[in-house]
Order: C-alpha cells, then structure tokens, then sequence
C-alpha cells in the first residue's frame, strides 16, 4: 500500500470488520520493562472506570486497507472491561457492528496502559495514554492493523434524542467508494430534539475535485439493539453513520455503509450566530492528508483581527518529506465568514515568495473550528484552537504530558502514545515513555513497541506562541527513532506537532495530565 493511502484518515486520528483480530501474536514486538513512574503522576487501573466512547482510524495491513474504528467499552475500575459495542469500516472487508464480550486493562502511574477488546471474532490490542480519568488516547497495538484516536468517558444522561437540539459542527475523512480517493468533509448541521436535522451543509473534497456549501438535510436516532450504548444512527447527505454519543456536546463516528470509508468527529456549536466580528486573536492549528505525491501534515499559527485580516502567519508544510516554511517573503492573508450565521467561513494566506494556501473552515465557536485545505492536489484536514494570552514559557509548561502522534516514515504507518515530563528549564528537558508501531510496507516487517524511552528539547522560539523546536529521541534498541518536530503551542496545557524533517510525515497533540 502506497504510503498516500495510509495518511489518508491522518485527521481523523488530532485523531476490520470480522478479520477484527486479525493481528495477533508477538512476531515483531518488542517490550522494555516498564520506567520507573516520574514523581507525581498517580493513575492506576481505577483511573479508569465508567464507559467509555472511543473512535480511531488506521490501517488493515492484511487486506491493504483503510479502516476506522467507532464504539463504546465499558471498565470496572480493577482491570476488567464488562462491555461495549464497536462499529468497523474497513475499505476491503466492508463494515460491522460487534460487541465486546469481555476484555481487560492495566493501567501505570504514568497513565500509559495496555487494553483488549474480546469480541465473537478473537481479541484486538491496544496502548492507551489517560491524560485525565475521563479521556485519553489510543493505539492499535496488532501485528497487521494499526489505528489511532482518543476516548472520552460518556454521559448516559445524554443517551436521547432531547439531549441534541443545537448546531454542530462535525470533520469527516477517509476515503470514497473507489478504495483509494482521499476524501474529506467538513460541515455544520442542526438537530431539532426528535430526530431531524436541518441548516445542514458541507464542503466536500473528493480527490482534489471540490464541491462547496452543499445543503442537506437528515434523521437521526437512538439504536435499541445496543440499551445504554449511546449508539446513534444517523443518515445525511447520502450517507449512513453510526456515532456514539460523548456528552451532548461531542459524537464519535464511523460511516456504516460499504459506499465510502469516513469517520470523525461532531462538535456542539457555542457562541453563533457567528461572524468575521467572532474572530478576534491569535489561533494554532494542524491538519493533514494526502497530496498528489504523498502524504501531507501542515501547522502553524496566525491572527485574525475581527474584520476579515490574516496576520502574523507561522506555517510549517510537511509535503512528503519536503517542508515548506512561512514567513519567507512578505505575507497576508485574508479571511471571511458567511452572512448565514452559521459559522462557514474562508482563509487565504500568501507569501510572495512561497505561494498561497487556502482553507475552508466551520467554527465550533469562536475560538475553535474544524479546518479543510482547499490548494489544488490536496486532500486535508484538521484542527484550529485558539491561543490564550498567556506567555509561553518553561515554567508555564513545566509538568506531565500525555500524547497521540501519528504519521508515516519511509517503512510504513507509525502510531504513537505516551507520556512525557517538560522540565522547568529554557531548553526543556523532556523525558518520557512511548509504545508506538510501525506497521511496514512489506507483509511480515510489522513491529510493534512497549515501554520505550523517549527524550526531546523543547527549544522556545524568538516568539514562542509560534513556532517552537522539539527534537524528539524514541530510543528503541539498535537504532532509535529521531523526530524532528515543530511545536504550536494551544496555551500552558496543549501544543500542537507537526515534523519538519525529510524522514517523517508526522503529526499530533500533547495534553496536560493532572
């Protein structure tokens, strides 16, 4: 499989149907004993505990596809899983609904742990990083399948159609029903309490080829085959998705017909009816995909001033190893929101001497959106958050991490997980564990990875709510994994990577623990 099709639902990841245990074994694994836990950190197996929705998206090795992950799994709190349901789509095989039989977990005091889900099929295997007692990320950790995403703890009180009568803004990726065509949509919906939904529109990249501010309209309801899942069904814009309700802010999904293979996100609007007036500050921003010769990651920062200017623009573009960085001439940009109200809007940034780069966006509120490129060749997509006032520094960002990053190097797909410290010095010493696999281009190379050591410097910027150095070390034996990335800062508790060297296209987020 070309690594274009594996970065294909990278976005899907900031974030296989009945082969679902198809990985198996220990071929290609390598286990470390675990570190010894950094001083004040104190998760433990009933650090997790309650039911759980969770949505990933990777790769099946064994068929050469592209699949996502959506469900719910259910922990008691001592290393049992009870229960749980997941829905598959994976672009070989097809789609499926299984339930989760039994399972278990261990979870160390750094927050890393290990989990498997047992359904009618075998058991799937995962590595898991809480960042808090209610969410974390999360890796597949089997010899042919590799996923990557994150998991919140749910609320059941939402487990209704009452729970959804608001905006929404939701960031779908994948591929279309060829099997090798990024896709990407981006697009805002309103549900009415009883199961409509109206004032639906999207913006749609199928390859390269783009359709936009497209309306639609749709239903939605409870599944009672799975009681107390939280599995909702919904149909819009042609298309058929099984999600799993977070809270009623926050959907996790996966399409559940054969036609395409997308999955993503849905976000509660907050703060409309918007307007250019809505924005107002500094934001950061990641996002990625696929380009006509490879896989793409692209971050950076920039300001918006309320009355439609792009400014103060930092942007770093991983096209398949080459990296493109602004400023290098002068810059300016531009950017609007529609008179709807309902929070689509356009960014236009040119450097004279690197080009343009535009995007399509839909706010999640004033100080977030789900982002879309719309150059030409490219297919790609992401996250924009806004910057707090605060001043970056060693002392603000000094403490425990956990983090996702996902991408690919020039053997195959890499997903990784962990846990880091930012020491309270300039540099900051950064030190940690991460499991992470690589899931290789030629059958039977897969390798997977436990407990390995991992050090970084974290070297601010002249500006350090821009662009920050962070060289990162994951020593596995022999010879270690060396990545270069750029860090975007969110505020004190966040930042955003992006690598920027020849070797890695690879992207992700660090989160604050406790």
């Amino acid at each position: 499989m070309s690594l274009f099709r594996r970065f294909s639902l990278f976005a899907a990841a900031l974030f296989a149907f009945y082969a679902a245990a198809c990985g198996g074994g220990n071929s290609g694994t390598t286990i470390l004993p675990p570190p010894p836990p950094p001083p004040g950190t104190t998760f433990s197996n009933a650090s997790l505990n309650g039911q759980y929705a969770f949505f990933m998206a990777g790769t099946d090795a064994t068929c050469e596809a592209l699949l996502v992950r959506a469900g719910t799994f259910t922990a008691n709190g001592s290393g049992t899983i009870t229960g749980g349901v997941e829905d598959i789509n994976d672009d070989c095989i097809g789609t499926g609904t299984l339930q989760f039989t039994s399972g278990s977990y261990s979870i160390q005091s750094d927050g890393r742990g290990t989990l498997h889900l047992t359904n009618s099929t075998g058991t799937t295997n995962y590595s898991i990083s809480l960042s808090t007692t209610s969410n974390g990320f999360i890796i597949q950790q089997d010899i042919n399948d590799s996923a990557s995403g994150s998991f919140q703890k749910q609320n059941p009180a939402a487990f209704s159609l009452t729970s959804f009568a608001s905006g929404y803004a939701f960031d779908f990726s994948g591929v279309d029903a060829t099997g090798v065509t990024p896709e990407s949509i981006v697009g805002r919906l309103t549900t009415d309490g009883v199961g409509g939904i109206n004032a639906g529109l999207f913006d749609v990249n199928d390859g390269g080829a783009i359709l936009t501010a497209q309306a639609f309209n749709g239903s939605y309801s409870l599944d009672a085959s799975f009681p107390g899942s939280g599995r909702l069904l919904v149909t819009a814009a042609a298309r058929n998705f099984a999600c799993y309700i977070v809270d009623a802010t926050r959907l996790k999904c996966a399409e559940n017909s054969a036609a395409e293979t997308l999955g993503g996100e849905v976000f509660q609007q907050t703060g409309g009816p918007f307007s250019a007036a809505s924005l107002n500050g500094p934001f950061a921003f990641a996002i990625g995909g696929a380009s006509g010769v490879g896989p793409i990651a692209t971050g950076g920062r920039f300001n918006l001033d309320g009355v439609g200017n792009v400014t103060t623009v930092v942007l770093d573009e991983n096209n398949s190893g080459t990296v493109t960085s602004l400023p290098s001439g002068t810059v300016s940009g531009t950017y609007t929101v529609d008179a709807s109200g309902l929070g689509r809007g356009t960014v236009s940034v040119t450097d004279t001497s690197k080009g343009s780069f535009t995007f399509t966006f839909y706010l999640v509120a004033p100080t977030r959106a789900v982002i879309a490129e719309t150059d030409s060749g490219i297919v790609s997509d992401g996250n924009v958050f806004g910057q707090t006032g605060s001043t970056i520094n060693a002392a603000l960002v000094n403490g425990d991490y956990s983090f996702n990053w996902t991408g690919v190097d020039i053997n195959g797909e890499q997903d990784f997980s962990g846990a880091l410290v930012l020491s309270n010095a300039s540099p900051s010493m950064v030190t940690g564990t991460t499991d992470f696999n690589e899931l290789a281009d030629v059958a039977g190379k897969e390798q997977l990875f436990f407990n390995i050591p991992t050090t970084a410097t974290l070297t601010f910027g002249a500006s350090p709510a821009g662009r920050n150095a962070l060289p990162t070390s994951v020593a596995i034996p022999g010879t270690p994994v060396a990545i270069s990335f750029n860090a975007y800062f969110v505020d004190g508790n966040t930042f955003l990577v992006v690598a920027v060297d020849g070797g890695h296209v690879t992207a992700g987020i660090v989160v604050r623990q406790p």
